[in-house]
């Protein structure tokens, strides 16, 4: 073997191995670093705000593809500007946004190839939908199939698995603890603490060790979402379809010395403050 081809494999074989450690789970990662009584609560997330659609966009007379609503977020966050045409798409067949009845409603997977023809749409709207999606980067692929050239996507979404609620556990609507929604819970637990210390920190707040498995079956095991990095949404509507032409972002600020060791912890992963937000992209192909 050349030293140029030697080169390259070793090149190769290190590129394998540090995806392989980027991917292993955080189960297996994970030591004892940090108490979860020791991480900072940085409170609720800025800019929490769903009605953007009509702000972003023209969307009066636009054939539009909405996923994630349930029909009263139809209404008043969409029909309101006056598109030629709304169809909903749901993957979930038990859940609210299939209950629609005064919209088309179709069951189907955006990560997988719908029903619908090429460039069916003028608009695909998304809503809290990115961080459930078992993968992504097909999802977006589906999306601009749909999507007439010089189309739109306009998404909301949150929280991303790296942001200090990024777990989405929702055990307990009531209690600050077990509910991500009430902004109260120690930063980025599920990234900074081992299994064990997660347990310990509920079983000495008094609760009893079940709920630490529930606590755990939330943060690592649910499939209700999905565990990528903010950075690889970003690193997605990066792409050379898509062109960002405008975002808000929701957020939380976080203590350098927390940050730092998040960085430290999760090598080349950046953005640890970022919940999600709003985006609009126009569609190239």
């Amino acid at each position: 073997m050349s030293n140029t081809a030697s080169a390259t494999l070793r090149r190769l074989v290190a590129m394998a191995m540090l995806d392989f450690a980027a991917r292993s789970t955080l189960r297996e990662r994970r030591e004892n670093v940090v108490n979860p009584r020791e991480l900072p609560r940085v409170g609720p997330i800025s800019n929490p705000i769903h009605d953007f659609y009509g702000e972003y966009t023209d969307l009066s007379g636009k054939r539009l593809l909405c996923i994630g609503f349930t029909e009263d977020e139809l209404r008043q966050y969409v029909a309101r500007y006056g598109p030629a045409r709304i169809t909903m798409l749901t993957n979930w067949v038990d859940h609210a946004d299939a209950k629609i009845k005064n919209f088309p409603l179709v069951i189907g997977d955006i990560t997988q190839k719908t029903e619908f023809a090429d460039d069916s749409f003028d608009s695909i709207l998304t809503l809290s939908v990115l961080e459930h999606l078992s993968d992504v980067r097909a999802a977006f692929q589906e999306m601009v199939r749909l999507l007439k050239r010089g189309g739109e996507m306009l998404h909301m979404f949150g929280p991303a698995w790296s942001c200090a609620y990024g777990h989405h556990i929702y055990a307990d609507s009531s209690d600050p603890l077990l509910n991500f929604s009430l902004w109260d819970m120690p930063a980025h637990m599920h990234l900074l603490c081992s299994p064990d210390e997660i347990k310990r920190f509920y079983r000495d707040q008094g609760y009893p060790d079940t709920i630490g498995d529930t606590v755990l079956h939330w943060y690592y095991d649910t499939p209700i979402i999905n565990r990528e990095f903010y950075d690889e949404y970003i690193r997605i509507m990066s792409d050379q379809c898509f062109q960002i032409d405008k975002m808000h972002l929701m957020y939380n600020e976080l203590p350098r010395g927390h940050l730092a060791l998040l960085r430290k912890l999760h090598p080349g992963r950046n953005d640890f403050s970022t919940y999600g937000g709003r985006y609009r992209l126009v569609i190239r192909k």
